[in-house]
């Protein structure tokens, strides 16, 4: 049997590696592959009988395109956690499988959390700031025991950042999501409906939402201002959840408060946003989860599910089950 599968990466070739396994791939499955590397820019030229495609985050916009080219295509596996950015709604009539690469970045996007957590309880910020200043300032540092926090999405990634908690010794930690159920490493579980009333009771409130309708702005203007006087707010969900404007207003009324933003809305803010302003705001630019070696371990997802896939197991991440 001949398995025709086209890899869509950047011209840096980080998924060179990647082309080379697939070569051992076959040798365990038995069947044989015939691998194209494209650039997306060359997409017109993959073959009309390719079956499985592996496309690099970033470049999902012309999955339809790639349908129209490549109409045997049954499986697309794309390198992204999150699915608010492809056509899932299109492909499901289509009967093509769509996988991806969740849980992957979970721990890393986990420790990126707790980072910034003590980058607030520590001092750090405040103290970076003084030494620009050529001054220092006295502060005790939050001990972690004291500290409790609130996860805002409590799915993969956010049980890992309970679990990391846990081991950092944080005092108690509440979730929130559409169903509350006991989960581990949780000491309650609230519903999305009681969010307002346990904002303001959290000294760590971390999103790890993702973006849906009913996302969208969840965390307005009514949740900001109830955030403590001395508190930390992380977001490693999507941008689109946070209203921007009313969390700089907060942060600057705010100065024994932090805010760490991994996501924004748009990326990168305008640079006449008023958070550039805020000296107690940090704006990463979506790396919490962007640790070395994590195409290796993307590619290695990918090969798991082409040993499945031609052996007609389950797929692993997806989307839909």
């Amino acid at each position: 049997m001949i398995l025709r599968i086209a890899v869509i990466d950047r011209s840096d070739g980080a998924y060179s590696s990647l082309l080379g396994d697939l070569d051992s791939a076959a040798n365990v499955s038995g069947t044989e592959l015939k691998v194209q590397r494209l650039l997306p820019e060359d997409l017109r030229q993959v073959h009309p009988d390719t079956s499985v495609v592996f496309v690099r985050a970033g470049y999902w916009n012309d999955i339809d395109r790639l349908l129209e080219l490549a109409p045997a295509v049954s499986w697309i596996h794309v390198n992204m956690t999150g699915v608010d950015h492809l056509p899932v709604d299109g492909m499901e009539s289509t009967g093509v499988i769509l996988t991806t690469c969740r849980g992957v970045l979970d721990n890393a996007i986990a420790e990126f959390v707790l980072g910034s957590v003590l980058l607030w309880s520590k001092g750090l910020l405040r103290s970076a700031l003084d030494t620009r200043e050529r001054r220092t300032e006295y502060r005790e540092p939050k001990a972690n025991s004291e500290l409790n926090a609130l996860i805002i999405g409590s799915g993969n990634i956010g049980s890992e950042c309970a679990r990391v908690f846990r081991q950092a010794g944080i005092g108690r930690i509440v979730g929130i999501c559409r169903t509350p159920v006991p989960l581990p490493d949780f000491d309650d579980v609230a519903s999305v409906k009681e969010l307002p009333l346990h904002v303001g009771q959290h000294d760590v409130v971390v999103s790890c939402l993702p973006a849906t309708r009913a996302t969208d702005g969840l965390i307005g203007s009514a949740m900001l201002r109830q955030l403590r006087k001395e508190s930390v707010f992380i977001n490693v969900g999507r941008g689109s959840t946070v209203d921007h404007a009313t969390l700089a207003e907060e942060m600057n009324a705010r100065a024994g408060a932090v805010a760490v933003l991994d996501v924004t809305d748009p990326e990168p803010l305008p640079l006449d946003h008023p958070l550039w302003d805020c000296s107690n705001v940090v704006i990463s630019p979506h790396i919490s989860g962007d640790t070395v070696g994590r195409h290796d371990a993307f590619a290695a997802l990918f090969l798991e599910n082409l040993r499945r896939y031609c052996s007609g197991e389950d797929l692993l991440n997806r989307v839909g089950r």
